[in-house]
């Protein structure tokens, strides 16, 4: 099983200070032939500032301040940078590796002409060999040219970000009339020249429609700000010295309002919802039902709050977290202005409205009011899965012992068999960090979620809840004429900056799952001074609102994020009885919603990129900080129903602690060997009893690993001490390596967890690890798990239930549903459900 050392790294400062003690170890300067090598630099020198004169006359600026060249170096040590810099006054603006060489780039901004023509006179002392002291003295002068291998203006090309660069290369992809565009502006630091900057963007843009779109964005390094611009002022832009780049939005920008919350927007509502329909509860601070898209799917009222003395929502966050429990999200709608319901509601009102925020009744414990409501949904309208978007700032988990709160959760998951998905919670006020470019931000918002003010809040640590971090849909904030810019504080699909993380009880993962809960953006009140932009309308979730004048809303929140499982999960609940013909199990349900998380690859390479400062281990692996962070991804309603691309396996069973499951699937080599992107998904939901009182809080822990193949002769050894009690957690690494499938992560990163999920996942020409039988490879799957404590009902098994889903990305049709139907052994309940499947 692979294991990853942690690799800490630590980002630079775009803007250093270059002041170290001498060093002996330091590059020296090549030789250089003084006239040739002079000449050169005096030729590129003029070629780059006529390039910057021509392209500056071309847009109609007539400055000379503000000049930006590159120089090429292949041996500048830290004293003769410092040098430079000081003696000319010179600002550092970028400094990287060239790759593949030992040269370094520097991007070099000059103050103005004046300070240019002084770096230019000792070029040419230096020229001539001429020793007299002028700004540098003549060694400094050596030193300095002889590790100059070039100059250039910075080019067009440098310019040109990565989401623009496929524009430029189709150019038919370019819009016609006018588009947006992201600008970062080099900058010195100095506020004085910022007008001077403005002004001559503007200048660069003309008169015929482009413009900036608000002020520029200050940071130490850098001014950002956004234009509305055409083809042509885009190649102005492009060929200006003073832009450091010019990149597409993450994603497309307007500049019109944004249509959904405008008074006047009409949906069209088709709800084909009938008494067999999913149900969920909603306990929150109410819900408006005079909302049209809620008036006739909320089947069941009740007040257990009852401090207004009424079950509507006038605080609008119950009403909120409804619609999208109701309607899943709203993207859809946006364009076809047509939104049909899949989930009624049950209106569980358990918190009031004081000064803007859901505040619960004094008179009452929340662990009470919210049990009641659980109790009461359940055994009058028989509703099984349960949004608690809610918690307790106060109460931060710091390790150790379970909350009240969450425990109750857990009591009541298990006694009453109901799935109740949890929000992780909030940071209201994240530290707002300096920083000097947009990568950098991104990069620390996501970083500091490891700090302690993150961590998980009651009840989000309940072990048998499914909780639920945020991540961001929109990534571009609202671009606003004359209005001070902003800059999203996270991409789509990565962590909101508000969200909180895990780890949970016994070090558990959670948050299990994340989903869209909206974004921040970073604006200025003034030069230098930095707050959130909370409510930026182009970032926020959007969901419904509680009130007469319009009918959508925008959040940001994990109580947002919530809902969005909390509508899978009560679809899944609702297509499982249609399949069995009973009720599912809570940890049928459970297991199925896991399931179906996933990660993209982004979303992978931004959690495992980070840095957790914290960490004071040996050992700090890139997984363990993405599991802390997303869990086990996004989950969908794929698993709804299998198909021929899709094909779901489960079963549920009890497990005896001192003994284990064995599952033998098959694995048809036509599935291998698919020229297409397959995986195999496992995962495992158990719901052990719980102790408030016990270090360990679960009574046992369940696990399973992957085969495969098994040595009969290594299981029986196996078995022989999980019989005997002398088995430790430790043995079922014991068994052969060479036999273990690839699933990950390993089971032991999972044990501690109720909801496990274990993926295979091979690319088109991947799938040859699993090819070892002759005939038709197999996995086996083996569960197993053991106590942690003594306790009274040690005797009764562990319920569980298992889900494994092969799935391929090919329009190719292997069969996989028969082939896997008919190799594998089925259930009683499972064979008439599955002749039903083929049906269709």
């Amino acid at each position: 099983m692979a294991k990853y050392n942690h690799i800490e790294i630590n980002r630079e400062d775009a803007v250093r200070q270059y002041k170290f003690q001498p060093n002996r170890n330091a590059p020296k300067p090549p030789f250089r032939d003084r006239g040739s090598h002079g000449a050169q630099l005096k030729k590129e020198l003029s070629q780059a500032m006529g390039t910057i004169q021509e392209n500056r006359r071309d847009v109609g600026i007539q400055s000379e301040n503000l000049l930006v060249i590159e120089i090429i170096s292949d041996a500048m040590s830290p004293t003769v940078l410092e040098n430079m810099l000081r003696k000319f006054n010179l600002y550092l603006v970028e400094e990287t590796d060239i790759f593949g060489t030992n040269n370094t780039k520097l991007v070099i901004q000059f103050e103005n002409n004046d300070a240019l023509n002084a770096f230019n006179y000792e070029r040419e002392l230096w020229q001539n060999d001429n020793q007299i002291e002028s700004t540098l003295t003549y060694a400094q002068r050596r030193d300095l040219f002889n590790c100059i291998e070039n100059i250039r203006s910075v080019s067009r090309q440098d310019r040109i970000g990565i989401r623009l660069q496929q524009y430029i290369d189709n150019p038919s992809l370019i819009p016609e009339g006018l588009f947006v565009v992201n600008i970062d502006v080099w900058f010195n630091g100095d506020r004085s020249t910022i007008i001077e900057t403005e002004s001559q963007l503007r200048q660069a843009m003309g008169t015929q429609g482009s413009r900036l779109l608000g002020d520029l964005f200050e940071i130490p390094s850098l001014l950002l700000g956004r234009a509305s611009v055409n083809e042509f002022t885009l190649n102005a832009l492009l060929d200006l010295d003073i832009i450091a780049s010019v990149e597409l939005p993450f994603s497309q920008v307007t500049t019109e309002p944004y249509e959904l919350y405008g008074w006047d927007f009409e949906p069209i509502i088709q709800n084909d919802l009938d008494s067999n329909a999913p149900l969920a509860a909603v306990l929150d601070s109410g819900i408006f039902t005079g909302n049209p898209l809620l008036s006739n799917i909320v089947v069941a009222e009740e007040e257990f709050d009852n401090t207004e003395n009424t079950t509507t929502d006038r605080n609008g966050h119950g009403t909120g977290v409804a619609g999208i429990v109701a309607y899943g999200d709203f993207i859809a709608g946006m364009k076809s202005k047509i939104f049909k319901p899949l989930v009624r509601l049950c209106n569980g009102k358990i918190m009031h409205d004081e000064n803007e925020n859901p505040t619960f009744p004094a008179d009452k414990r929340p662990e009470q009011i919210i049990k009641e409501a659980i109790e009461y949904f359940y055994n009058e309208y028989e509703c099984r899965v349960f949004n608690l978007s809610v918690g307790d700032i106060d109460h931060l988990y710091c390790g150790g012992r379970q909350f009240a709160w969450a425990e109750m959760l857990d009591q009541i998951s298990r006694n009453l068999d109901v799935v109740i998905i949890v929000s992780a919670g909030n940071v209201p006020e994240p530290d707002l960090k300096e920083f000097t470019s947009r990568d950098e931000l991104l990069e620390k918002c996501r970083d500091q979620l490891f700090y302690p003010e993150h961590r998980l809040i009651d009840p989000a640590t309940s072990a048998l809840s499914v909780t639920v971090g945020s991540i961001t849909r929109f990534d571009e904030p609202e671009a606003i004429p004359n209005r001070s810019g902003r800059i999203s504080v996270g991409k789509k699909d990565y962590m909101s900056v508000f969200t909180r993380i895990g780890k949970g009880v016994n070090k558990s993962i959670k948050p299990e799952l994340v989903d869209y809960g909206g974004n921040f953006a970073v604006t200025q009140l003034m030069r230098g001074q930095t707050r959130w932009q909370k409510t930026d309308q182009k970032l926020l979730e959007p969901t419904l609102h509680n009130g007469n004048d319009k009918i959508f809303k925008g959040w940001c929140g994990t109580s947002f994020s919530a809902p969005h499982v909390t509508h899978i999960a009560a679809r899944i609940e609702r297509a499982l009885e249609a399949q069995l013909e009973e009720k599912p199990s809570a940890n049928l349900i459970r297991a199925l919603l896991i399931n179906s998380a996933r990660c993209t690859d982004e979303m992978i390479s931004w959690a495992e990129s980070s840095t957790d400062v914290l960490h004071t281990g040996k050992n700090n692996p890139k997984q363990e900080r993405r599991l802390r962070l997303i869990g086990f991804g996004r989950a969908d309603d794929s698993l709804l129903y299998s198909d021929d691309n899709q094909v779901t396996l489960f079963a549920e069973d009890t497990l005896g602690l001192r003994s284990f499951h064995i599952y033998k699937i098959p694995v048809p080599k036509e599935f291998l060997k698919v020229k297409a992107e397959k995986s195999i998904a496992i995962s495992l939901a158990y719901n052990p009893i719980t102790r408030l009182s016990r270090k360990d809080y679960l009574t046992n822990n369940l696990w399973f690993e992957v085969f495969r193949k098994i040595d009969e002769k290594d299981l029986l050894l196996y078995k022989a001490k999980k019989e005997s009690g002398d088995d430790t957690e430790e043995d079922l690494d014991n068994l052969p390596n060479e036999n273990k499938a690839a699933f990950f992560p390993g089971y032991r990163d999972l044990a501690k967890a109720t909801l496990q999920q274990r993926i295979w996942k091979k690319g088109p020409q991947g799938g040859s690890d699993l090819l070892w039988d002759e005939n038709e490879p197999y996995i086996y799957i083996m569960v197993t798990g053991k106590e942690r404590f003594k306790y009274a009902e040690q005797e009764v098994p562990q319920d569980y239930a298992l889900a494994v889903t092969f799935s391929y990305g090919s329009r190719e049709n292997i069969e996989l549903y028969t082939k896997l139907h008919d190799n594998v052994r089925i259930k009683d309940r499972q064979r008439t459900r599955t002749r039903t499947q083929i049906k269709r």
